[in-house]
């Protein structure tokens, strides 16, 4: 046939084009005659890109402006075509090229390529495939395409009592009626053999759960890890009462469908409004009108103690935690139920003030204060009293004898005494028998996760796991990653036994309270010394990070930090000969002109400090200048007479250490709180002010910190506003976790002070 006939028997076409996308799979065992291949053995998924006029399909990746398919010659639109390509590859998806290449033996112009990953392949056919058809792209799907992706439909979660009183749990989706038992592929996850959420089910059907979920399920179900809780076949896993509750509660919480037990559901709907439980009446024998949320947080109590929890009232200091428990202790007293003693565990500080408290708002109850040298006459006496008071360092004397006896409540003042799991008063009070445990603190978490779960491990054992569990699904995602799933469930977990008010939220029940942050200069003797100690300092942490590392240099950092910090309060607080010639303080002066204008004004003032060596120099220019002043440190026995000093109006200043005086302390009669020095901690601080704004207090309070300006106080500053992050984004579920020191953490506290860097 000659080559003129040849060229009268083709059909030349032209127009616009239609975009066509091809999904296949193929696998190299099946087509090596007729392919060859660079990449895995395992079946390849490929995306072929083409156009169609009128139905010829011409290779997208041709150059020629007049393309010969077969006996048609088609005149190419490359405009419209380079539209079509330029709206795929705009994309955030797989380009056509990638690691495998495809390439017909007879055909060498038709090239095919792969995406680069299942991950990738998942994404594009789940969000781009219909971003493209919407555009006017051709997608076809070939029945050999095994990586067709289906999507969970309904899910569901199946609880069913058991012999041991425990709950069998299955947990899963539907998928065109039929349903789907996700443990195994749950295991496989956590085991870490499940990878881009993808599972295979046995019909070869692929489904593509949402990471989201899987990590939600993960980090609820951490018992999965007790390898007695799971099934021999994993078709489901044994779990105590409390976990089961919270499952339970996914069918409101998550969208599952649920069957349960009815006594189950009924706890778990109670449990998911505890913080809205029913009104309980207030004993007639309490002498106080409870505010409102002082009256929730009784129904609260009283609501978790009918279903046999623990409790963490973790109201902001100052909010009446305290005639909160006594109203509860009435409450049950009027009921009957009360046929043992209450244990109060509190710091030695205020171990008076509970019954002082007791006999002021329940006078009914009779208190008996376990402290002194004869209080081992009074063991074998309990039973005689309703309320029996004793100190966390006693435990550790008195523990065993105390343990013989069982208490109708427990409840831990300042409960954050237990925060490290290790201490002796940890370990005792978690041997306790009572009915109810209590824990009252208005700083559940101040350093770390640790803490919450050390406190956690007293109120409800077992809610958090072991601790190893806890630091690897915990603490460790949310404090080092963000992970704000981990976050989700902890935050949910905890919730119903935790209830926390802040000021913010009852203002209207306090007077006003201003902050302000007053930054002073330094005096040049005290610059030129910080700038010695800085640059000392400096080099030797640098040297001791670079031999140790940061991890095993804390102490050396610490202490170098509180070396500057002493310079920039008195440098006659630093131990160095370079110090003693220097007698000037610029925070002194300053303090001196605000007293100056405050006690004649009869502000009355409380003045915190870490150092209570400063206090002994603040003390000495209060009695040169015929101020009067009581006082509280770490040493002070009585404490009862300078509180009691102050508050008749005796006094207009009241010198406290922050360690001795941040708790258990009661002065309304204070107008204006004064931090000389910050704390690492925001808590700490916190804790000091509400000693002066708290429920009782009628007038507006002012908050003075003084900071040295350019100085590591900065970084201090800095540093409370990281370690608040983390309460507030576990308890108030909305700020990042606190980040880690960093040796560029470390090196901005010793950065040198302004005008020293420009000389």
């Amino acid at each position: 046939m000659s080559e003129d006939f040849t060229l009268e028997m083709q059909v030349e076409r032209g127009g616009s084009p239609v975009g066509v996308i091809s999904l296949f799979s193929l696998h190299p065992k099946k087509f090596k005659t007729n392919f060859f291949y660079v990449g895995s053995e395992e079946p390849v998924h490929c995306l072929k890109v083409e156009f169609d006029y009128g139905g010829v399909r011409v290779p997208a990746d041709h150059s020629e402006m007049i393309v010969e398919v077969g006996a048609d010659r088609v005149v190419c639109n490359r405009k419209e075509e380079l539209e079509f390509l330029a709206h795929f590859d705009a994309s955030n998806y797989p380009r056509i090229t990638s690691t495998y290449h495809w390439i017909s033996r007879k055909d060498p112009r038709r090239k095919l390529r792969t995406c680069r990953s299942n991950a990738e392949w998942i994404t594009f056919t789940q969000k781009k495939i219909p971003e493209l058809r919407e555009a006017g792209w051709l997608v076809e799907i070939d029945p050999a395409f095994t990586l067709s992706i289906h999507a969970p439909e309904q899910w569901y979660v199946d609880l069913k009592e058991n012999a041991d009183g425990q709950f069998d749990a299955q947990i899963g989706f539907e998928l065109s009626d039929q349903r789907i038992n996700i443990l195994p592929f749950l295991l496989k996850r956590l085991r870490g053999n499940l990878a881009d959420g993808l599972l295979t089910l046995e019909d070869g059907r692929k489904v593509l759960v949402p990471a989201e979920r899987i990590e939600l399920l993960t980090t609820s179900l951490l018992e999965l890890f007790d390898k007695d809780a799971i099934s021999k076949d994993a078709e489901s896993i044994a779990i105590p009462w409390i976990r089961a509750m919270e499952l339970a509660q996914f069918q409101t919480l998550e969208d599952f469908t649920s069957e349960l037990p009815s006594a189950l559901r009924e706890n778990a709907d109670r449990l998911l409004h505890v913080t809205n439980a029913p009104a309980v009446p207030i004993s007639g024998k309490l002498n106080a009108t409870l505010r409102d949320y002082q009256h929730l947080g009784v129904n609260w109590l009283q609501l978790l103690r009918e279903m046999n929890f623990g409790a963490v009232l973790a109201d902001d200091m100052g909010l009446g935690k305290t005639v909160q428990a006594l109203a509860h202790i009435l409450a049950e007293k009027d009921a009957g139920r009360m046929k043992e003693p209450c244990l109060i565990i509190a710091p030695t500080s205020v171990l008076y003030n509970w019954e002082a408290e007791a006999k002021k708002f329940a006078p009914s109850l009779r208190v008996h204060v376990s402290h002194g040298s004869e209080r081992a006459d009074h063991f074998e006496k309990f039973a005689e009293f309703d309320l029996i008071v004793t100190s966390y360092p006693l435990l550790s004397r008195d523990g065993e004898a105390l343990l013989k006896h069982s208490f109708h409540l427990l409840i831990l003042d300042e409960a954050q005494f237990v925060r490290n799991h290790r201490t002796i008063a940890s370990r005792v009070v978690r041997l306790f028998k009572a009915k109810q445990r209590i824990a009252l603190t208005g700083t559940p978490l101040e350093n770390n996760l640790d803490e919450l779960w050390s406190l956690f491990s007293f109120v409800m054992p077992g809610l958090l796991g072991s601790q190893t569990v806890f630091r690897k699904y915990f603490r460790h995602p949310i404090e080092k990653m963000d992970n704000p799933t981990a976050r989700r469930v902890l935050a949910r977990r905890i919730a119903p036994f935790m209830l926390r008010r802040t000021k913010d939220e009852v203002m209207q029940e306090l007077p006003p309270k201003t902050e302000i942050i007053q930054r002073i200069e330094l005096t040049q003797s005290q610059k030129e010394l910080y700038e010695m100690v800085r640059a000392g300092c400096e080099e030797r942490v640098q040297e001791a990070v670079k031999e140790k590392g940061l991890a095993r240099s804390h102490i050396i950092v610490l202490d170098a930090l509180l070396k500057m910090r002493q310079v920039c309060c008195h440098p006659q607080l630093l131990k160095l000969e370079a110090a003693k010639p220097i007698k000037e303080s610029a925070k002194l002066a300053a303090l001196s002109e605000m007293l100056q204008e405050m006690v004649p004004e009869g502000r009355r003032i409380l003045l915190f400090s870490q150092f209570t060596s400063m206090l002994k120099l603040i003390e000495a220019h209060l009695k040169n200048e015929n101020i009067s002043y009581v006082q509280i440190t770490g040493q002070t026995k009585d404490r009862q007479t300078p509180i009691a000093t102050f508050q008749a109006g005796k006094a207009s200043v009241f010198l406290i250490s922050l360690k001795a005086g941040g708790t258990g302390l009661n002065l309304t009669a204070a107008d204006t709180v004064i931090h000389f020095d910050p704390w690492w901690n925001p808590a700490a601080e916190n804790q000091a002010t509400d000693r002066a704004h708290r429920i009782g207090q009628d007038k507006p309070v002012f908050v003075y910190k003084l900071i040295a300006a350019g100085t590591v106080e900065e970084s201090v500053l800095a540093m409370q506003e990281k370690k608040k992050d983390l309460i507030d984004g576990l308890l108030g579920e909305q700020k990042k976790a606190l980040a880690k020191w960093s040796e560029k953490d470390v090196a901005a506290f010793f950065a040198p002070l302004a005008d020293a860097a420009d000389e």
